[in-house]
C-alpha cells in the first residue's frame, strides 16, 4: 500500500467530502444556473471597511479554471491575501511526520475493529475497487484512511494538488510580494481531524465512501457551478448531506463550526484600513450557514459581483 502522500492542508478537510464534493449517496446530473456572477463577493461594513471573498475549488487539472475579470480586479485592489492555510510555505517533511503521528493507531489496534459494520463493508469495497489491500489500512485511524483513499482515487482520475483557485492566488501574491495571512494553521487543521471523536470519524469516513459519483463527474460539476457563479447549486453539491440527521455532525465539524470562526476573523479584518482578498473553500462560503450568510447577520453589506466587472 502507498504511504499517505503529502497534501496541502487546505485539501485535508476537503478530502472528507470527496475533495469538496457532493456527499449525497445518489448520483445525479447537475445543470448549472448561470448567474452572470463570479464566485466572488464584496463585503462592506458600516464604517467603510471593504474585503472581497472568493469561494475556491481546491483541486483540478491545469488550465481548467481561469480567473474572471472581477477576481483579477479584486486581487489587484487587495493589499493582503487571506487563505485558510498558505500551502506554499508548509514543510512537507514536518507535516508528513505529524500526519503519521496523529493518524496511526497504537500497536495491537486495528481500523476494522473501530468501524461500524456498514463503514467497514464500504471500506473493503472501495479498497478493492482501487486495487489496494484493506489490510494495509489497518494501522490508520479513520480520518487518515479516508484521506489516503480519497487522494488515491482523485489522483487516479488525473486531479492533483496545485491547480486550485487558492493556489493560483498564492503563487501570484508571493510573486508580487503581497502580504499573505492564514485564517487557520496546518497544525490546527490536522489536530482538529485527529481530535474528532471515534464515532464521528466513522461517520466522516462512511459519508465519503458512500459517494457514487466518479471523481471526474464530481469535479466537473463543481467547476461548472464555480464558472456559473451558481451559489445555490454549489451549496446543493457540497452540503446536501447536512440535511440528513445522521450525517449532520460531520458537516458541523468540517464546515459549520469553522465557518463561524472564519466569519469572525473576516469581521475583524473589515475594521482594518487595508483591503483584503479572502480565499476559502467554496463549501464555506455558500448556504444558510456559510460565511456570506454569517456576515450578513453581523450587519455587513454583501453582494456577489459580476464576472466581467473590470473594477470591483
Amino acid at each position: 500500500m502507498k504511504r499517505p502522500s503529502f497534501l496541502p492542508l487546505s485539501l485535508l478537510l476537503v478530502a472528507w467530502l470527496g475533495a469538496g464534493c457532493a456527499s449525497t449517496p445518489t448520483a445525479r446530473q447537475y445543470v448549472p444556473a448561470d448567474s452572470g456572477n463570479a464566485f466572488l463577493w464584496e463585503v462592506k461594513d458600516s464604517h467603510g471597511g471593504v474585503a472581497y471573498l472568493v469561494g475556491s475549488i481546491h483541486m483540478g487539472k491545469p488550465g481548467a479554471l481561469t480567473l474572471p475579470a472581477s477576481m483579477e480586479a479584486a486581487f489587484s485592489k487587495a493589499e493582503v491575501l487571506a487563505v485558510e492555510v498558505d500551502t506554499t510555505r508548509t514543510d512537507p517533511t514536518t507535516l508528513q511526520k505529524l500526519v503519521l503521528e496523529l493518524g496511526t493507531l497504537p500497536e495491537g489496534q486495528g481500523l476494522s475493529q473501530r468501524l461500524d459494520p456498514t463503514t467497514r463493508e464500504l471500506l473493503e469495497r472501495t479498497a478493492t475497487r482501487l486495487g489496494i489491500a484493506a489490510q494495509g489500512l489497518e494501522r490508520l485511524r479513520p480520518w487518515l484512511a479516508g484521506l489516503l483513499l480519497n487522494n488515491l482515487e482523485f489522483e487516479a482520475a488525473g486531479y492533483k494538488q496545485g491547480h486550485g483557485i487558492d493556489r493560483a492566488f498564492l503563487d501570484r501574491a508571493h510573486g508580487l510580494q503581497k502580504q499573505v495571512m492564514e485564517l487557520e494553521t496546518a497544525d490546527g487543521q490536522l489536530r482538529m481531524l485527529a481530535g474528532t471523536p471515534d464515532k464521528l470519524q466513522d461517520l466522516m469516513l462512511r459519508d465519503q465512501l458512500r459517494r457514487e459519483q466518479p471523481p471526474a463527474e464530481i469535479v466537473e460539476a463543481l467547476t461548472s457551478a464555480w464558472k456559473a457563479g451558481d451559489a445555490d447549486g454549489m451549496a446543493a453539491l457540497l452540503l446536501e448531506g447536512a440535511k440528513d440527521a445522521t450525517y449532520r455532525p460531520v458537516y458541523e465539524r468540517v464546515f459549520f463550526e469553522r465557518n463561524v470562526q472564519m466569519a469572525n476573523k473576516l469581521d475583524t479584518l473589515l475594521a482594518e484600513p487595508r483591503v483584503h482578498l479572502v480565499v476559502v473553500g467554496a463549501g464555506h462560503v455558500v448556504g444558510p450557514e456559510g460565511i456570506v450568510a454569517l456576515l450578513q447577520k453581523k450587519g455587513h453589506t454583501v453582494r456577489q459581483l459580476p464576472r466581467d466587472a473590470a473594477t470591483p
